[in-house]
């Protein structure tokens, strides 16, 4: 057990079999944290329970369960990028993993039961947008073989506030929730490039009917393969 927070700066750091009650931040190339827990702590502005917003190269997190002890509007999971995420059950947070620019792996992992607030003091006090993944900016970003649920507003959320997003791969996942479920904004950034979508199964509990992905006519999405469940329809662009 660690109690407290954890800032790791050793380059090469493995942190392995932890029970840590606090926030980790990481400030070093090529850390692992695996079989691990991060509990977190109270918070008193926004935060993640794993943060890489430096984006120090050849982070993995494996086998590990990001749940916080204490509910809060300010609590979120993964923050940052240059990270892999493997086989991860990441619930009672905010956003799930928020990236924040490029080379993001996520992969084979259970992203699901957000916290939701009805009135967030993040957001004004209007409801929480909490998502499972939210794409800020970045390159070279796979989310892959992943359960993506219970989000209230998307389950994978680009929102191009940072920058240009591009050569994104959506393959494999089991997704729903969410106003829709995968919302690719363009905002002041233009048309995303690169964006495949391959091989999913969507869910139909979205607030907004048969809209398993949302994007401009301007984003050009490859799109195969992917089928609602249990009626195995195909899955056509909704127009944002």
């Amino acid at each position: 057990m660690h109690n407290g927070d954890l800032t790791i700066t050793r380059a090469g750091t493995v942190i392995d079999g932890l029970d840590i009650r606090g926030m980790v931040k990481v400030e070093a190339p090529n850390v692992t944290i695996r079989n691990s827990i991060v509990r977190g702590r109270d918070l008193n502005g926004p935060m993640a329970l794993i943060g890489n917003l430096g984006g120090y190269e050849n982070l993995r997190i494996i086998d590990t369960e990001l749940f916080p002890s204490t509910p809060s509007p300010d609590v979120q999971g993964i923050y940052g990028y240059n990270f892999e995420a493997t086989r991860l059950n990441i619930h009672g947070v905010i956003d799930g993993i928020h990236i924040t620019g490029g080379n993001v792996a996520i992969t084979d992992s259970w992203l699901h039961d957000n916290l939701h607030y009805d009135r967030d003091p993040n957001q004004g006090g209007t409801p929480s947008h909490d998502d499972a993944i939210q794409i800020q900016e970045g390159s070279n970003i796979l989310i892959e073989g992943n359960r993506l649920t219970d989000a209230w507003n998307a389950s994978v959320q680009v929102t191009q506030d940072r920058g240009d997003v591009e050569n994104l791969t959506i393959t494999d996942n089991v997704v729903d929730g969410g106003g829709c479920s995968i919302n690719l904004a363009e905002k002041s950034h233009g048309p995303l490039r690169g964006v495949v979508i391959t091989d999913n199964t969507f869910g139909r509990n979205t607030r907004v009917d048969d809209c398993a992905v949302i994007a401009r006519s301007s984003t050009k999405v490859k799109m195969a393969r992917n089928y609602y469940t249990p009626d195995d329809t195909l899955v056509v662009v909704h127009a944002g």
